[in-house]
């Protein structure tokens, strides 16, 4: 793709959708594009098992619109600030190019995500993945995976025109179904979709997504582990987390950095 310098606030690259290990150890985060559906969930997951009643209701549902400051990175979560026994995956963590973004299990075709690239104005994107160190045998006793990216974008009006699509893209995935949780920020929506068992075990898995808008950043948090222990809580707490970094609420720190690619512009 040519990249071109222009001298206006520059569109950078964002997400290469999340993909977690999978195999053994776990299940691949399935973010495919909607309506065509991986194979992931279905006949190997046990319909006995419930998962728990989400409690989550800490949280802003609605207040301010701010449009907040670059980088997008001070607002994702730093490993202190998860559950322990975790570990940053760094090969999945990084700053997002415009590349990765039309790429990305947003957009059905690259061109599609370029296009709407410069309609909404994205100015900065992050994506960080967390692990259980444990692997399998930590997801089989209530340790889980998660994900957490954010956008920022021009403008709250930008923002919500890709939140928007977002929520529309999910809903359309073949599979994903509408979860419970308690309204976040702006605008806000929940989902989950059955994953296969767990390693060699006979315990199902799960994954569960939320997503949210504040202001000029739309953030989407998605957690993948044993249905037994997992809920929207464990994703919605974060997403909170985030939120607040967002309001002024929590302090929003730059995490180490990681050496990420050159990032590419593309005009208007």
């Amino acid at each position: 793709m040519a990249r071109r310098k222009r001298p206006a606030t520059p569109v950078l690259v964002l997400l290469a959708g999340l993909v977690l290990i999978a195999g053994g150890a776990v299940g691949t985060l399935l973010l495919t594009s909607g309506g065509e559906g991986n194979s992931g969930g279905g006949s190997n997951v046990s319909g006995n098992v419930k998962e728990p009643t989400p409690a989550s209701t800490s949280g802003l549902a609605g207040g301010p619109e701010p449009t907040v400051s670059l980088p997008a990175s001070k607002y994702t979560p730093l490993l202190e600030e998860m559950p322990p026994e975790m570990e940053v995956n760094t090969s999945d963590t990084f700053t997002m190019n415009i590349s990765t973004f039309a790429a990305s299990y947003w957009f059905d075709t690259n061109a599609r995500g370029e296009e709407l690239s410069k309609q909404w104005r994205i100015i900065d994107g992050y994506q960080v993945y967390f692990d259980p160190i444990g692997r399998a045998a930590q997801v089989a006793q209530g340790g889980y995976y998660a994900a957490v990216e954010v956008y920022l974008f021009e403008s709250p009006a930008g923002a919500k025109l890709a939140y928007d699509y977002l929520e529309d893209r999910m809903k359309a995935r073949t599979g994903s179904q509408p979860a419970q949780a308690r309204p976040l920020a702006n605008q806000s929506a929940a989902f989950r979709f059955d994953g296969p068992t767990i390693g060699t075990t006979d315990i199902p898995s799960v994954y569960h997504r939320v997503i949210f808008r504040r202001g000029n950043a739309v953030v989407a948090v998605q957690t993948f582990g044993a249905k037994p222990y997992m809920s929207t809580d464990q994703a919605r707490e974060l997403a909170v987390l985030v939120d607040r970094k967002l309001l002024g609420e929590a302090p929003a720190v730059e995490p180490t950095p990681i050496p990420t690619p050159a990032i590419g512009v593309i005009g208007n």
